[in-house]
């Protein structure tokens, strides 16, 4: 066993100076950087990381972060040191080597219920797995936290955000619990998969990576999450941005509703049950980001449930079981996104009305659309430019990138894929080619389509180049409104 060597220094005096060679823990208050603490050091054991923590320690590192002074930084070294904690008042609590916050297995590892606490630097383990009490890694209340650069694992939650304001939870590392101790206590009984390996948790009695309820303008950036029950879970949470975060095997990367004006910018969701549902909510932006390989049974890319007044653009959806989906939303933008090698591109519900579609691009996917009636009141172009869509037949006499006639998606079988999967079998056949082939010259009268009329050409795509990638703006589609929308003569 090492020592740590705890340096405290009154507020006003300055910061203290430390053996450099001591793990451990020291005391800084913000202030002259010059004069040093003369009192004799307080020693405060600790245990080697991996081994098992002291039961005294919780109360002498509870003891430390409580004489704190308002506003102070408390530095910590490296060792294992057992919670549960509480930071109580505004404090920098930061970690140096990676020092191991270890939870008991109940409750919560760290609380931080008051403003303006900083938590950087730790591995943080070992919470209860109640679902019903909140248990996380780190659980905080406190408005202004900043979580950053924390590795997080074995805990229900990572990191509950409760009416927590303009918080920003950075850099941070988590992986769910995946397994229930051994043996099994009466905490853990009934957590386990049925037939399945004892020890294991299943997914639905996992917590979430990152979860927020009833906040405001949170800042969630450059995380990366696996192994939870929901990547990063919203409810009745605004104003807030989610950018740059990496989440993998996980039921949903992104399960968020009843929340408004949040924006996702540059995230990845893959290998996950569904990348994201979205649902029940409005003016949100969704852009830049890459919702790959979401596969399983009725899993999705990307889903939207009575979702509003939203812009959906420069996404890449891709190689999942169904891409994008909408069902019940409205006076939505979708501009400029590539859904492209999913089973189904596109499922777009009769029931959504004002939507504007442009510039997408569908390709190998094997049933590009699947509607149950297009309502009249969708958009299949803005300012006279389309969508790109493969195998549709191109007629461009003025060589400008926008064909002449528009294209009809059809789809014969609809929901029946849903019931019977088998019949997907006969989107090749050649029946089913040669009434593709026909409707798109002729409408059939009586089949679930959807018109675009301006399809995009090959000779567009190669124009546009780079421009049709996230993060730039491609030709012919203004940052304003959707005036001119499918007016040929309105085109660039």
């Amino acid at each position: 066993m090492k020592w740590c060597v705890v340096m405290a220094v009154a507020a006003g005096i300055g910061a203290g100076t430390t053996d450099a060679s001591a793990g451990g823990m020291r005391l800084r208050a913000e202030g002259s950087p010059t004069a040093t603490h003369r009192g004799s050091p307080l020693r405060l054991p600790a245990v080697e990381d991996g081994e098992p923590p002291l039961p005294v320690e919780p109360t002498r590192l509870q003891e430390r972060i409580d004489a704190a002074e308002p506003g102070a930084t408390l530095v910590v070294g490296p060792g294992t040191y057992a919670g549960p904690l509480v930071i109580s008042k505004p404090l920098r609590l930061i970690g140096e080597g990676l020092p191991h916050l270890h939870g008991p297995g109940q409750g919560r590892v760290l609380t931080v219920s008051a403003p303006d606490v900083t938590v950087r630097g730790f591995r943080i383990s070992g919470s209860g797995l109640r679902l019903m009490d909140d248990d996380a890694a780190v659980f905080v209340t406190g408005d202004r936290a900043m979580i950053e650069a924390n590795d997080i694992r074995d805990s229900l939650h990572g990191i509950y955000l409760k009416r927590a304001n303009d918080a920003r939870v950075v850099r941070n590392r988590i992986r769910g619990k995946t397994a229930l101790p051994v043996p099994g206590g009466p905490v853990e009984a009934g957590l386990g998969g049925g037939d399945c390996d004892a020890s294991l948790l299943v997914a639905n009695r996992r917590g979430n990576g990152i979860h927020q309820w009833n906040c405001e303008r949170n800042e969630l950036s450059d995380n990366e999450i696996s192994d939870a029950r929901d990547g990063i879970y919203f409810s009745f949470t605004n104003h807030c941005r989610v950018s740059r975060n990496r989440v993998r095997n996980v039921r949903y990367g992104l399960h968020y509703m009843y929340s408004n004006d949040n924006e996702f910018v540059g995230n990845e969701f893959s290998e996950n049950a569904a990348g994201a549902a979205l649902m029940f909510s409005q003016r949100l932006v969704v852009r830049d980001n890459r919702f790959v390989n979401n596969r399983g049974f009725r899993a999705y890319g990307l889903i939207f449930q009575s979702v509003d007044d939203t812009r959906i653009e420069g996404n890449r959806i891709e190689r999942n079981a169904v891409g994008l989906s909408f069902n019940q939303c409205n006076r939505n933008r979708v501009v400029r996104n590539r859904i492209a090698s999913n089973y189904i591109g596109l499922r777009f519900g009769s029931n959504s009305d004002e939507n504007a579609f442009s510039m997408n691009r569908f390709a190998r996917n094997l049933h590009p659309v699947e509607t149950t009636g297009e309502g009249g009141g969708n958009r299949w172009a803005m300012a006279g430019v389309g969508n790109g869509w493969e195998g549709a037949a191109e007629f461009d006499v003025d060589r400008d990138g926008i064909s002449d006639l528009p294209h009809r998606e059809l789809d014969l079988f609809g929901v029946l894929r849903r019931d019977f999967p088998a019949v997907g079998l006969l989107s090749e056949s050649p029946v089913v080619k040669a009434l593709r082939f026909a409707h798109q010259r002729a409408a059939l009268p009586g089949v679930n389509t959807i018109e675009d009329p301006a399809p995009l050409t090959v000779r567009y795509w190669r124009r546009a180049g780079s421009a049709v990638m996230p993060g730039l703006t491609g030709p012919g589609i203004a940052a304003g409104g959707m005036e001119g929308a499918v007016k040929k003569g309105a085109r660039p």
